[in-house]
């Protein structure tokens, strides 16, 4: 099983990558809720919505988290920041910046160095295996 986990799931990636989307759409709920007027419909309908996101994706993350490994996973939520710039600027007009622009290339180097070097090291341990299995 622990072998399992430490290969690098391309199919467990992109679900990832789902669930982070439907988190990050969270936030624009929280945010339209917070424009509303205090204990209204609407008030009460965005954060209804805010609590069914968090539920939909606290059960993808757990299903994620059985075929990546946490630390993996984890380096990935930096993604939702390009997430919010995108939400920010298709709901609520925000302005994007180049200090937004740098930030957001900042943190896809990172995460794309980050988990090109797992997938690396996932290799090299499959091989490395697979060569101590021929030996015995």
């Amino acid at each position: 099983m622990n072998e399992k986990k430490n290969k690098f799931s391309l199919g467990a990636f992109i679900i990832l990558q789902i669930a982070l989307f439907i988190l990050s759409f969270g936030a624009v709920c929280s945010k339209m809720a917070g424009r509303q007027e205090f204990l209204s419909v609407p008030f009460f309908a965005f954060y209804g919505a805010l609590i069914l996101i968090l539920f939909v994706y606290a059960i993808i993350w757990q299903q994620v988290l059985k075929r990546i490994s946490l630390v993996v996973a984890y380096a990935c939520k930096g993604i939702g920041i390009i997430y919010g710039i995108i939400w920010g600027v298709v709901f609520f007009k925000e302005e994007i910046t180049w200090k937004m622009i740098a930030g957001a290339v900042l943190v896809l180097i990172g995460v794309y160095i980050f988990i090109f070097g797992e997938i690396k090291a996932s290799k090299k341990e499959e091989t490395k295996n697979e060569e101590g299995s021929t030996d015995a």
